[in-house]
């Protein structure tokens, strides 16, 4: 495994922070060793490190230069974060980095742009994207601009890549606000400019997909195809549904796929497939994953992942002990107000969080539909509950050491499902989390609302292109809301499954994850029946 040293200024205020979402980013990708530290030397010795992550270092640059040029020119690789070269007018560094910093601008929002969409750290990239950092005006001289802006009218380096001797020196004008450092794209920079610098590449094949289920619901047939094959790097090429007339619909809207099958063995024979994907009702999902994996193939699932947590831990095993990449559809981590909420809890602008509250539901008949039928949904919380709790579970760091369930029905006897359903979830480190969802709430509720210690969030669904957002700053109450742009992640979801099958990136949606949110569902049913608080199941704490 290569060795990556992360070197930081102690007194540079971005440090510490940074250093922390290294070591996550690194844990969570897995292919590199990551150590750090304020000393030089430690990664001049010979052999010791592979690649290293400058922050902020000016000086002690300055007293090593012709120790780092040799390093590199010897093979070494050098990543150089925001403000490492901007106190370093030295022609020598300039002539290792290829560029060199002329000024820098306040903190601000601006527009980056992938400027070469072949390189191998733009890969799967969005074309723009924001960030909040400080602006640099940047001169290149013989480096290859991968991301730019615009600055002053002119294009501007944001990352900068360059080969020198046997090595790599890649320069990342970023990196100085902790906005960045959450920001997703971001961290792939960083991951990324770490991996190209160590000479890591992308398998070169197409990864080949076949689509198990084609119902006419929500078209999600046709969206799953749409958003592999605009991926780059993977491609649809088959589609089995056990509805002969589904296959025909999907020959007339997806002509000239390898093959068209109404049983799925047949299709799982297809040496060609790579991966398949699952678009089936819930109670059939544990049977799809279960074979898709016995015939070798990667397998993403819709949500839920299951019924029961049971099914959950055999696909995960089996999973493991084949090798094989399992996910879930959980493209709803990229909601446009999702990532918003997200943004603030994790900022800090509310304190600590202490109560989350959730709410889906109205006073309506539910239609009738395989998912309104218990045996093949799973129940109420099945459904829109697998992404409240997925929600919920992602925002709050910690054990989950009960669960309340309360499940009620009352009016709609015609369908099988629960009429409302509620789980309380309480954390080891005292948040507790209320979701509701019912089809027998004849007053609404909002979306969300998120009490931390100093302030809180709202969202409305009469309003959901906005967070309100209240706020108390040294005792003044501040009120506004926080505009969002409406997104639902399907794109972004696909480009991790290329990413971590092409290149080896962190899965993003993991099965233990997902199996979490499956044991809070049957945990809630299981306490709704017995009248009392539960401990979470196994492996879903």
């Amino acid at each position: 495994m290569k060795k990556v040293y992360f070197l930081f200024d102690t007194e540079y205020c971005i440090s510490k922070f940074a250093e922390a979402e290294l070591r996550k980013i690194f844990s969570g990708d897995g292919r590199f060793s990551f150590d750090s530290g304020c000393e030089i030397e430690n990664f001049l010795w010979d052999g010791k490190y592979d690649a290293v992550i400058i922050l902020g270092t000016q000086s002690k640059l300055s007293k090593h230069q012709q120790k780092i040029i040799d390093y590199v020119k010897s093979g070494g690789s050098i990543i150089f974060l925001n403000s490492s070269l901007e106190n370093v007018k030295d022609k020598a560094i300039s002539e290792l980095t290829g560029c060199q910093v002329k000024e820098n601008m306040p903190v601000q929002q601006f527009t980056v742009f992938v400027e070469d969409k072949n390189h191998y750290i733009t890969q799967r990239f969005p074309q723009e994207f924001q960030l909040t950092d400080l602006l640099y005006s940047v001169k290149t001289i013989d480096a290859d601009i991968v991301f730019s802006t615009f600055n002053r009218g002119e294009k501007n380096p944001v990352v900068t890549a360059k080969e020198f001797g046997k090595g790599r020196v890649s320069c990342i004008f970023a990196g100085v606000t902790e906005q960045s450092w959450r920001q997703f794209n971001f961290r792939k920079i960083v991951i990324r400019s770490v991996a190209w610098t160590l000479k890591e590449k992308q398998k070169e094949k197409i990864i080949q997909c076949g689509l198990i289920g084609y119902g006419p619901m929500f078209g999600m047939g046709k969206g799953h195809a749409t958003w592999i094959n605009s991926t780059t790097g993977m491609k649809t090429i088959a589609v089995c549904d056990t509805n002969p007339e589904r296959v025909q619909a999907a020959k007339q809207e997806l002509p000239g796929l390898a093959g068209y099958f109404t049983d799925v063995e047949e299709m799982l024979k297809m040496e060609e497939i790579d991966l398949v994907v699952g678009i089936v009702p819930h109670n059939v999902h544990f049977d799809v994953v279960m074979k898709g994996l016995e015939y070798g193939k990667h397998v993403i699932i819709e949500k839920p992942f299951c019924i029961n947590v049971e099914e959950a831990s055999k696909m995960i095993e089996t999973a493991k002990k084949k090798n094989l990449m399992l996910s879930v559809f959980h493209n709803r981590r990229w909601d446009g107000d999702y990532v918003v909420i997200r943004d603030i809890v994790e900022s800090g602008l509310i304190g600590d969080i202490f109560h989350i509250e959730c709410f889906i539901g109205s006073y309506s008949h539910p239609r009738y539909w395989w998912r309104s039928d218990k045996k093949i949904s799973g129940g109420v919380m099945h459904d829109w509950g697998a992404h409240f709790i997925d929600w919920i579970l992602n925002l709050v760091p910690s054990k989950i050491t009960s669960i309340y369930g309360d499940f009620q029905k009352r009016v709609w006897f015609s369908v099988s499902n629960e009429d409302h359903g509620q789980a309380l979830i309480r954390f080891e480190n005292d948040v507790t989390a209320d979701f509701m969802i019912s089809s027998i709430a004849a007053i609404s509720k909002p979306k969300w609302k998120i009490l931390g210690t100093k302030g809180a969030i709202e969202v409305n669904w009469e309003t959901p292109d906005r967070v309100n957002l209240v706020r108390f700053i040294s005792g003044v109450k501040h009120e506004g809301f926080v505009k969002v742009a409406q997104s639902y992640g399907c794109t972004e979801y696909y480009r991790n499954i290329a990413d971590h099958l092409l290149v080896g990136e962190e899965l993003i949606v993991k099965p233990e994850q997902s199996r979490r949110v499956i044991g809070v569902i049957e945990a809630a049913e299981k306490s709704s029946k017995i009248g009392k608080s539960v401990e979470p199941f196994e492996n879903c704490e």
